[in-house]
């Protein structure tokens, strides 16, 4: 599996939409991309970029979502179809596995979104030690469905602009372990996969959106764990 964004689509005969970046967009795009994160302002509560993995940290809220508005996986291509939201052939393919989970019910879910570098990670770090870190200042990993619902809920996301998932991956057909991000890099708000092997090195610009804490209220809508290596 290549690393993140896997942006090779096949075409879908329920109107997908091809997503197509030519290779020297891509690379313009990833270059004013690494500019902006570098000047995103972090959201924590506390006044320190970087957090103490020691104790649990504050949070504010970055945006609140319902999951179970739509009905299982056709419900969200339709939507996202509606859209004109692209996605990727991989992300397509996990929304419809059976261990990508769907709320039965409407359950609202509070986020938060932190960069690899606000988790202290110094360098490339795996995707397993970004979990454990997140873990251990009280973030919590997102039900898969968070992806989608919050593909059709942020619209206005900035050109250049890349969230990837913290989410339990769920392997493809070929048993590639796959998360999901939300990018927009001006050919429209798409919805694609990424890499999620526990062993992928994560730059400590990318920035990921975790839930915050619920009191289990998240538990109905979360697919088996996962457990990763290094945990």
């Amino acid at each position: 599996m290549l690393g993140w964004p896997r942006l090779t689509l096949q075409h879908r005969s329920r109107c997908i939409r091809r997503l197509r970046t030519p290779l020297v967009m891509w690379l313009g795009l990833a270059i004013s991309l690494s500019v902006a994160l570098a000047q995103d302002e972090p959201i924590l509560g506390a006044q320190s970029s970087r957090l103490n993995v020691e104790r649990p940290a504050h949070f504010q809220i970055w945006r609140k979502i319902t999951l179970g508005t739509y009905k299982g996986v056709d419900a969200y291509r339709d939507a996202l179809d509606s859209a004109r939201i692209k996605i990727g052939d991989a992300a397509d393919e996990i929304l419809g596995r059976p261990a990508f989970p769907y709320a039965k019910m409407n359950t609202d879910v509070e986020l938060a979104v932190l960069s690899a570098a606000e988790l202290g990670v110094e360098s490339e770090s795996s995707l397993s030690d970004v979990y454990k870190r997140a873990r251990q200042v009280g973030l919590e990993l997102c039900p898969a469905e968070v992806a989608p619902q919050l593909r059709l809920d942020y619209r206005d996301q900035p050109l250049g602009d890349a969230l990837n998932i913290a989410m339990e991956p769920v392997a493809t057909h070929s048993g590639e372990p796959t998360i999901l991000a939300l990018v927009n890099f001006g050919t429209g708000l798409a919805l694609i996969g990424s890499d999620g092997r526990s062993e992928f090195m994560v730059p400590r610009t990318w920035r990921f959106v975790f839930a915050l804490p619920t009191d289990g209220r998240l538990e109905a809508v979360r697919g088996p764990q996962i457990v990763l290596v290094g945990e």
